[in-house]
């Protein structure tokens, strides 16, 4: 996986960057089931499938003089879907803490609605026999 991360208005110290990057990946910790789940439904052998980018920007709002004034986007693109997330919080870390917990949400959701239809599928079948 390849994650870039940006900062605008704000200088980002090797530490938050690590903070950032490391509470970001565990957030993606189901995306390899997701991509084996994609590949046998598709049966698309060959195709690289596995290459996932997550792009985080963090910025310090400029025109704000107190109360939330750091801003998280990422942005998680899979094959077949692009999951964003976003949040302004009183400190960075809550910020990137925030955006986990959301890019977490939207991955399960997205497997979930995934595992659905491949059941669905299964009971299509099911029917033809019958």
């Amino acid at each position: 996986m390849e994650v870039i991360i940006k900062s605008r208005n704000i200088e980002l110290t090797p530490h938050l960057k690590d903070y950032a990057e490391k509470k970001l990946r565990s957030a993606c910790r189901f995306v390899p089931s997701i991509l084996e789940k994609e590949m046998e439904d598709k049966e698309e052998v060959g195709k690289e499938v596995d290459r996932i980018v997550l792009q985080v920007e963090i910025e310090k709002v400029t025109g704000e003089e107190k109360g939330r004034i750091f801003r998280t986007e990422a942005q998680m693109i899979i094959p077949g879907r692009t999951i964003k997330a976003e949040d302004t919080a009183e400190t960075i870390k809550a910020s990137v803490d925030e955006v986990k917990y959301e890019l977490e949400r939207q991955i399960k959701e997205h497997k979930d609605k995934m595992e659905t239809m491949k059941k669905k599928g299964g009971q299509e079948a099911k029917r033809k026999r019958g």
